[in-house]
């Protein structure tokens, strides 16, 4: 077999993530943003291919990444240092990196990339053994599929997917989306991407271990062994080593040991930073290869090379591995004939597989001492020993039966969540739809219908035009909004001023005059919140307070919150308050049920939102009387609304 010119070893960390919106250098030069965009394209490809070159282009990239950078070089850098933080462990960097990528993104608004992006932030929580994030994450991803949408990337979900299920024991839903991810990589050529071949490797590994698992060795051992001539052709560097492994223990179990022998070799040549449990493994099972033949100075070479990985040892997992190398040793002085340096060695391997508090482990452990104890014919040593393991296996079994009992709740209530979620959603819809019914005050329509009138009866034709259109543009505006669920913080601006601006001319003979303020720093374009939420909240502050007096002042500010995960929008008037207010409309009974109605829905609409984006924010409305807090000094209604901030793709 060809050998491929995979990288060697790699060490050292990837530079810290930059934050763009923090950094204050300069932009760069023309040059450097074109030689940035080339060394980005080739990181996108190191990153598969060769370790050493995609480490050293991140160490380049990092020191330039700024504010000013074009958002496609920080979205490729970061994409990059996220996948190789992966790949190494690293994995609170990569997550950091992988949420950078996934802000940068939303800017771009590209659904194919935002898939990716989500599906490789489910990819490193699988590694943390975060469930729940995953599967949020894997939701997000499926947000932004559509008819458009190619087969891969439909793969990139169903695979993270498979993995989720293969992870929590639901064997048969991870083969219902491994299958499906198989399906949807079927037929890549020439001209696919180095990350979809990578993503098929994935999937066939995870049915080889699902069949595995299953006890079906023919179906797992020809999935692992359909890897490596995929990794081969396109020189695949990530989880090289496993898949090695895999395809060597595949071969082991078919009972070819010369191709499983090269195989475990090919673990040795390749096995990198992060897969030195990989190497063990190779280790050990060339160890009881060369056993097998009667070649104790090269098994023994073996087992200490093994243990030399965990040197010292660092987690449980560490003492587990060294437990094991100590039992392959003990198998080496039966063979030999020495029980006393066996049973040594499985003593030892009793005492570190303590620290790994693996109880399987363990109790395989108890085990072979009480089966060498048997064979010398020690059979009070043999039974206590015994009885060690089966208490062993007991807790193990009781601990088994506690985890699938916790994965069950933890699957059963992010489904409920989704569940719930969905439901919420339809209730946003059905009260965005209820709300636009009740949107608009019909003495507004009825005054601003009678004013355009007065001016083509009086002969201001002219006038009459312009504010026909402009009526028009804004009802126009609710019907189109209204089959919207997000809009931007300028288009619900925009809105408000258009219903300001025909209620100034219309209704109020120019004797209304009000102001909006945007947030400060930011641009209003990039800040998306719940369509014609404030309009309601914009009338009242009209009818109850500006009305009665015929005139006034209104002012709307928006303030975005120090963890910009809201808006504080501010609705202030100089009108008569909103006690004399209420107390002026109560006798319009047509006008307090148009407004129970509106304000009802949009209040309950809001609280939904809020809890669909789990912002935590309470007393989203407080409406202040001025008369009442300044003690008589002045009059009118300040109204504090909490917009949650949303994504536009959800």
């Amino acid at each position: 077999m060809k050998k491929t010119p995979f990288a060697k070893k790699n060490s050292g960390l990837i530079a810290p993530v930059r934050k763009a919106a923090k950094a204050k250098q300069p932009a760069p030069a023309n040059e450097q943003v074109t030689a940035l965009r080339e060394l980005c394209k080739n990181l996108a490809t190191w990153i598969f291919t060769d370790f050493d070159r995609a480490k050293s282009a991140l160490a380049k990239i990092a020191p330039q990444i700024t504010s000013k950078t074009p958002p496609d070089i920080q979205l490729g850098y970061h994409r990059g240092a996220s996948f190789l933080d992966n790949q190494w462990q690293h994995y609170e960097q990569a997550l950091e990196h992988a949420r950078a990528a996934i802000a940068i993104g939303e800017q771009l608004s590209a659904p194919s990339v935002m898939i990716e992006l989500w599906a490789d932030l489910a990819a490193i929580q699988l590694n943390c053994r975060d469930w729940t994030a995953a599967q949020e994450s894997l939701d997000h991803a499926r947000r932004h599929l559509d008819e458009r949408v190619t087969p891969a990337l439909r793969a990139h979900i169903n695979c993270r997917e498979g993995f989720l299920h293969l992870h929590s024991g639901n064997h048969r839903q991870a083969l219902v989306s491994l299958m499906e991810a198989e399906k949807d990589l079927f037929g890549l050529d020439e001209h696919s991407g180095l990350k979809d071949f990578y993503l098929l490797t994935l999937v066939l590994s995870g049915l080889g271990d699902l069949y595995e698992r299953l006890d079906e060795k023919e179906k797992s051992l020809d999935a692992y062994q359909r890897v490596p001539p995929i990794v081969e052709q396109h020189q695949l560097r990530p989880r090289l080593a496993w898949h090695y492994l895999n395809a060597g223990r595949a071969a082991l179990a078919g009972e070819d040991i010369f191709q499983a022998q090269f195989w475990f070799r090919k673990v040795l040549e390749y096995a990198g930073e992060g897969e030195a449990e990989a190497k063990t493994h190779a280790l050990g099972n060339l160890g009881i290869l060369a056993l097998m033949h009667d070649d104790v100075p090269a098994a023994t070479d073996m087992f200490n090379q093994a243990a030399a990985q965990y040197d010292p040892p660092a987690k449980e997992s560490d003492f587990t591995n060294l437990s094991k190398i100590e039992i392959w040793r003990s198998g080496l002085f039966r063979q030999l004939g020495d029980w006393e340096q066996a049973k040594i060695h499985l003593l030892k391997a009793w005492d570190i597989g303590q620290e790994g508090r693996d109880k399987h482990h363990l109790a395989q452990v108890c085990q072979s001492i009480a089966a060498l104890n048997a064979s010398r014919d020690d059979f009070r040593q043999a039974y206590e020993w015994q009885q060690r393991a089966t208490k062993l296996n007991q807790e193990y079994f009781d601990d088994l039966r506690d985890y699938e009992r916790r994965e069950l709740e933890v699957r059963h209530q992010t489904n409920r969540s989704r569940q719930e979620a969905q439901t919420a959603r339809l209730r946003v819809a059905g009260l965005q739809l209820r709300a636009l019914r009740a949107q608009m005050n019909p003495h507004f329509m009825f005054n601003a219908l009678n004013a355009i009138q007065g001016f083509i009866t009086s002969g201001r034709n002219s006038e009459a035009e312009s504010y026909i259109a402009k009526f028009a543009k804004m009802m126009r505006h609710t019907l189109d909004y209204s089959d919207l669920e997000v809009v931007t913080l300028e288009q619900e601006i925009e809105f408000l001023e258009r219903y300001l601006e025909i209620n100034k001319k219309l209704r109020f003979r120019d004797r209304l005059h009000f102001q909006t303020i945007a947030p400060i720093g930011v641009d209003i374009d990039d800040l998306h919140v719940p369509t014609m939420i404030l309009q309601p909240f914009v009338e009242n502050a009209i009818e109850h307070g500006i009305r009665p007096r015929q005139e006034g002042n209104l002012r709307i500010e928006f303030q975005l919150s120090e963890d910009e995960l809201s808006l504080l929008c501010i609705i202030e008037d100089d009108g008569v308050g909103y006690n004399k207010g209420m107390e002026k409309q109560s006798g319009q009974a047509l006008f307090q049920k148009h407004r129970s109605r509106g304000m009802d829905i949009t209040r309950e609409r809001l609280t939904l939102i809020h809890q669909l984006q789990k912002t935590g924010a309470t007393h989203l409305v407080t409406i202040t009387d001025l008369g009442v807090s300044s003690g008589g000094e002045r009059s009118g209604t300040r109204v504090e609304v909490i917009l949650p901030l949303l994504d536009p793709k959800e």
